[in-house]
């Protein structure tokens, strides 16, 4: 099967299996190289079989791989609720649920988000996770991007892989633990896997890859003067796995519900609400992006769930944005 890239300007200078690796993101780079070494890439109908090699020249480059050897799961339609906010030719534009993994991965062969699409749409093919762009953790809800063939998953991979300027943003709506010192920040640091246990993910000052966010507080209500929760607005810069979750606990405030990087201990001064909140409190509430086939700008925005509405009933009942001995 023939998969094609359009080389654009950002690529110049880059290294071939770098690019490949960005674009088509849902097949390993080691197995790229292969298909590189092995003379199944062109560029502008020329075999390189260099992996290092640099690109010099816009052009479009061919990757000519069977990807059956990738279909590992049962991608077996199921009959499974999708909010479909747009749809045309090139993507789908959804509200997922929380709950819902994305792909079939070990532990979760079926009912997932792919096992949902498959059958009711025609979808990209680029690896085993037909249509999957980008991704949302189970327990995170909102708006999601899905490719409905292999021209817009390029596309769409590449500007997610390179955050460019304005012609992709995505917002999350969250409800934390505490306060940040600064009601408006930048968080840059490193994201890496933790050292002692490989399924999570941790800052550094040195190691892994960039990760930065972009965050504005929205309210705050105190039970205590030292005991609050937060309703925060995030924009993601890049798209490192669990940013958002890593990144609030790196300043302090941990999410709310967040099993793996939230709070041990949840003081009795706060409502049964907060502390048997059953998932990260965290929803994909606003992505904006420049449609590369209509070139026109497109905005999509997801409600909150049900769950998430109750927590931010806590605010808009009653909306204390100082500490008690204060007001």
């Amino acid at each position: 099967m023939l998969f094609t890239y359009a080389i654009n300007e950002n690529d110049l200078g880059e290294r071939l299996d770098k690019v490949l690796a960005r674009v088509f993101n849902k097949i390993s780079r080691a197995e790229l190289q292969r298909c590189i070494k092995s003379g199944l890439v062109t560029i502008d109908d020329i075999a390189v079989t260099d992996v290092a090699k640099k690109i010099q020249w816009t052009g479009q480059i061919v990757l000519n791989y069977d990807n059956s050897q990738l279909q590992a799961y049962d991608l077996t339609p199921e009959i499974i609720p999708i909010d479909v906010l747009y749809e045309d030719e090139y993507i789908l534009v959804i509200n997922k649920q929380a709950g819902l993994v994305c792909h079939p991965a070990p532990g979760h062969k079926s009912g997932t988000l792919v096992n949902a699409l498959v059958g009711r749409w025609q979808l990209s093919d680029l690896g085993e996770r037909p249509g999957i762009v980008h991704r949302l953790d189970k327990d995170t809800s909102g708006v999601m991007l899905i490719a409905k063939n292999n021209i817009a998953h390029a596309k769409f991979a590449d500007l997610f892989a390179n955050h460019k300027g304005s012609k992709i943003r995505r917002f999350y709506t969250c409800f934390v633990f505490g306060v940040p010192k600064l009601k408006f920040g930048k968080i840059d640091t490193m994201i890496t896997r933790h050292p002692k246990n490989r399924q999570i993910f941790t800052t550094s000052k040195n190691q892994g890859k960039k990760a930065v966010t972009i965050y504005k507080v929205l309210q705050t209500h105190y039970f205590t003067s030292t005991k609050s929760i937060s309703k925060i607005e995030c924009e993601l810069l890049t798209g490192r796995t669990h940013q958002i979750r890593v990144h609030m606990k790196y300043m302090g405030c941990p999410l709310i519900g967040d099993t793996i990087y939230g709070k041990r201990h949840i003081d009795n001064v706060y409502p049964e609400l907060v502390k048997n909140f059953n998932r990260q409190a965290l929803h994909s509430s606003r992505i904006m992006f420049h449609h590369p086939f209509f070139n026109q700008q497109m905005e999509f925005t997801a409600p909150m769930p049900d769950d998430m509405h109750n927590l931010n009933i806590l605010f808009n009942n009653n909306q204390l944005d100082m500490p008690p001995e204060y007001r």
